[in-house]
């Protein structure tokens, strides 16, 4: 029997999977982080690497589909291709085999939670975590990619984004030059700080991430659902601010489906209005899909897409 495997690395976690002709997953394991932003390339390529020599088994491998957080220039594929490259040839000694005759595939995990929409490289899918990405695939087999530009110049709508607003929201309420909000008290207690003129102490260490901001949006659905203004009208700008992102990639792509991929779907009762209203401006007949597989899944069924990038030994 053949197998693919797929690796879906972020951040925090690294999930691999091994899968059978009919995509059935016969193995599925964790690893940490492997976004090597967050790790650095040695310890990323560990991770996938180590994941990747328990899931295989006594079967033949087919391919192997890589997709990361953290890939998104030239040069960050570049990076994680060489290192990846590097530690493959060590386990194809270790299991006998010729990753020459292997397909690996390397790319950003927007890609493998396109996959996981329906487990084909086509339609167009809005991934929203830490940050925010739209990828789809146009009629004629081309790549659209709209945002994903990081936190700096992008990521309008995601985690990070409401995580960032909350904490302005939270110190305008306590000086009083914003309306009052429970944001204060709860983004506080969150934290575990005595008041709230400690958050700088918090919010510009050095080891501070982006993830961490992102970790506020919880607390803000929270505030949002005991009916706090301030919170409702976060989560509304992010509706707002994802639906103008998935407009721009509808344009291009001319689909009419979506799939949600992420931490959004958490989430999506409190940003569906906003975010419909947006995209049906111009596209009142799309259609929301929850996906069928995991991103690992997808990654795993990327691997012979001609279409991506692959590691060539």
């Amino acid at each position: 029997m053949n197998v693919k495997i797929g690796v879906d690395g972020g951040g925090s976690k690294t999930e691999i999977v091994a899968l059978d002709p009919t995509a059935r997953v016969l193995r599925c394991l964790r690893k940490p982080a492997s976004n090597y932003h967050v790790v650095g390339m040695v310890q990323a390529v560990s991770h996938i690497i180590e994941g990747i020599g328990e899931a295989l088994g006594e079967e033949t491998l087919e391919g192997i589909g890589i997709t990361l957080a953290g890939i998104d220039t030239l040069e960050d594929w570049k990076i994680m291709a060489q290192g990846l490259k590097k530690g493959l040839k060590v386990l194809g000694q270790e299991k006998a085999i010729l990753f020459q005759e292997v397909p690996v595939a390397l790319e950003n995990d927007a890609y493998g939670a396109l996959m996981s929409v329906r487990g084909k490289f086509s339609g167009n899918v809005l991934a929203v975590g830490t940050g925010a990405v739209a990828l789809g695939v146009t009629l004629a087999g081309d790549v659209i990619r709209v945002g994903g530009w990081g936190h700096l110049i992008g990521d309008q709508g995601s985690g990070y984004d409401i995580g960032r607003k909350a904490l302005v929201a939270m110190v305008a309420s306590f000086d009083g030059y914003g309306p009052k909000s429970i944001l204060e008290d709860k983004i506080t207690e969150h934290l575990e700080l005595a008041q709230v003129r400690y958050i700088g102490d918090w919010l510009y260490q050095k080891k501070r991430t982006n993830k961490e901001v992102a970790a506020l949006a919880p607390v803000v659905v929270e505030a949002a659902r005991t009916g706090d203004f301030v919170s409702v009208r976060i989560l509304e700008e992010s509706g707002r601010a994802l639906g103008l992102l998935t407009k721009a990639l509808l344009r291009k792509t001319k689909g009419l489906e979506l799939g949600l991929v992420g931490g959004i779907g958490n989430i999506w009762d409190l940003l569906r209005p906003s975010f419909m209203a947006t995209v049906q401006e111009e596209f009142p007949d799309l259609q929301i899909l929850k996906p069928i597989y995991t991103p690992s899944v997808g990654a795993a069924l990327l691997s012979n897409i001609q279409q991506v990038r692959h590691i060539e030994f």
